[in-house]
């Protein structure tokens, strides 16, 4: 497994799709939910139009409500960028029929996988680290070039939403790493796992949220449950369009961790089981 897991690696740090998505990620995080939205903001068009002024919104960039403002983009764009790269590390090597060579050299298929596992829970736990970082240096000179002042979250909130933010990180990475392993096709995983996130999650989940019955169901999907985590984490103002949550927090926490075990395991049965060969 330490084999497999430091060949992981290797590749990882070589595979050019992985540092592109990462840079997505960070512009995304960065450039869009700090800067574009400071300059925005700092000077509002005159056809602005909002229930909380533009001198409150802004202070969403800066380090006050780091742990909000970083979670927010992570149930989006976060998400897909990290099932695209789940869906990567696995469909990738039957893509290229590299898997059956990897076999070949003696390590189990219990072993392979849970050196790519290894592989992507560093790879999850360092994005976290770089986005959380580079959120709080960026609200940091935002703040200090705007002139104000701003109280930095306690110790614990910040390790709170850090362990938030790399459980949610995690989840959707496995969940693309088991489409991976399932479809054992990078196109399929990708297109499945985008279109459950931005169709059943976003859009469903959205228009029938208030459903009877559905929204029974819709409590058990892991970014519903997500979005509950993050709503823990609250503004220093309060916005009224905020959504009404339908989990709490712990919930959502308890949800998150069986989904991460759940597409674990079930990508461990699979590519055991499975003729790596077939169709």
């Amino acid at each position: 497994m330490i084999a497999s897991f430091r060949a992981e690696m290797l590749k990882s740090r070589k595979r050019w799709a992985n540092w592109i998505l990462f840079g997505i990620l960070l512009a995304t995080l960065l450039l869009i939910g700090y800067v574009l939205s400071y300059v925005i903001l700092k000077h509002p068009p005159r056809n602005f139009q909002s229930p909380v002024p533009a001198s409150v919104l802004i202070r969403a960039v800066f380090p006050e409500n780091l742990v909000a403002n970083v979670l927010s983009p992570i149930s989006t764009i976060g998400a897909a960028i990290m099932i695209i790269l789940g869906g990567l590390s696995t469909a990738s090597e039957y893509g290229w029929l590299t898997v059956q060579t990897i076999l070949i050299q003696k390590p189990g298929r219990v072993a392979v996988l849970l050196g790519k596992l290894l592989n992507l829970a560093l790879i999850t736990f360092l994005v976290s680290v770089a986005a959380l970082a580079g959120a709080a240096l960026t609200s940091y000179v935002l703040v200090t070039i705007d002139g104000s002042s701003s109280a930095w979250p306690s110790a614990l909130t910040l390790v709170k939403g850090f362990g938030a933010l790399w459980l949610e990180v995690a989840v959707w990475t496995a969940f693309g790493m088991f489409l991976g392993v399932a479809f054992r096709s990078t196109a399929a995983a990708i297109g499945g796992g985008l279109t459950y996130l931005f169709v059943g999650e976003a859009l469903i989940a959205g228009l029938l949220r208030d459903t009877a019955g559905i929204k029974e169901i819709l409590k058990f999907l892991p970014g519903v449950n997500a979005s509950a985590v993050n709503a823990s984490f609250r503004l220093s103002f309060r916005s009224p369009n905020a959504a009404t949550q339908l989990v709490d927090a712990t919930r959502g926490s308890t949800t998150l961790v069986i989904y991460l075990v759940l597409f674990t395991i079930l990508a461990l049965l699979i590519f055991q089981r499975r003729d790596v060969t077939g169709g």
